[in-house]
């Protein structure tokens, strides 16, 4: 019982002069595997029932609604570990249907990188590519913050 009273005055201690504990281990990057399993292996799972590989799991992490547009967030998380390997983005228009992305880890290949970039590309203007670029750079900050 001491070494738990003495816990929450030391981390207070710590963190009141700026200290942080040691961070948790922070996960491996995204694999190409992974990847795919989270831009069309999630899809096949959400579509057809096709379990996901080897124990992975998907958990929810936030839903937004704009009028016809709603993007879901899903983490994909290794067997045992709590932080996400990937992030999957689902996005559904009114009648339309939904549209899968994976945003790999920010340490994950720049490859990984290029191909998520590239799945948000169609034929857009050029105002459409200045939105798809600012999803893309704020989906490297939120893999960012949830790394973290």
């Amino acid at each position: 019982m001491k070494k738990a009273s003495l816990f929450f005055p030391v981390l207070f201690f710590l963190l009141l002069i700026g200290l942080k504990p040691a961070p948790a281990q922070k996960p491996a990057p995204t694999t190409e595997e992974e990847y795919v399993m989270g831009a069309v292996g999630y899809k096949m799972f959400m579509q057809m029932g096709v379990e996901l590989k080897g124990g992975y799991k998907v958990r929810d992490l936030g839903e937004y609604e704009y009028g016809e547009r709603k993007a879901a967030f899903k983490g994909l998380h290794r067997p045992g570990e709590e932080k996400p390997c990937a992030l999957i983005m689902v996005y559904t228009k009114l009648r339309g249907a939904p549209e899968y992305y994976c945003i790999p880890t920010l340490d994950a290949p720049e490859l990984l990188w290029d191909k998520y970039r590239i799945s948000l590309a169609g034929e857009t203007d050029s105002k459409q590519e200045q939105l798809q670029f600012f999803s893309f750079a704020l989906a490297k900050a939120l893999m960012l913050q949830s790394t973290r």
